[in-house]
């Protein structure tokens, strides 16, 4: 025989949105970030070093608390995402890489 529970829950949005602003959750994500960072860099291909270089921890954060890691080349988007570019054979030139995104995985910690 089962037994119903019916639990009413009020969330304080605003506690819940100040949480993601603070001191502490802030100095987790920074670190959480750093580490993105380090990966990327370390995991980034390399052709002139430029797209590595620009891997970087974007100071600040946004009003919800989220924290952003960009590449600020201005090939950045080509090697996260390849290209369209085949050679004579048909076959892509400039495949993708995910750089960041598997930076992202890899240093997630217990997300």
């Amino acid at each position: 025989m089962a037994t119903r529970v019916e639990i009413a829950v009020d969330i304080d949005a605003e506690a819940v949105r100040d949480l993601a602003v603070s001191d502490e959750v802030q100095a987790d994500l920074g670190a959480r970030m750093e580490r993105v960072v380090e990966v990327g860099q370390a995991t980034a291909p390399v052709d002139t070093g430029e797209y590595r270089s620009k891997i970087h921890r974007v100071d600040g954060h946004d009003a919800d608390g989220t924290v952003h890691v960009d590449a600020d080349a201005d090939h950045s988007i080509y090697v996260e995402y390849g290209t369209r570019q085949t050679d004579r054979t048909g076959r892509r030139i400039h495949l993708p890489h995910h750089t960041l995104g598997h930076a992202l995985d890899a240093a997630g910690g217990d997300h």
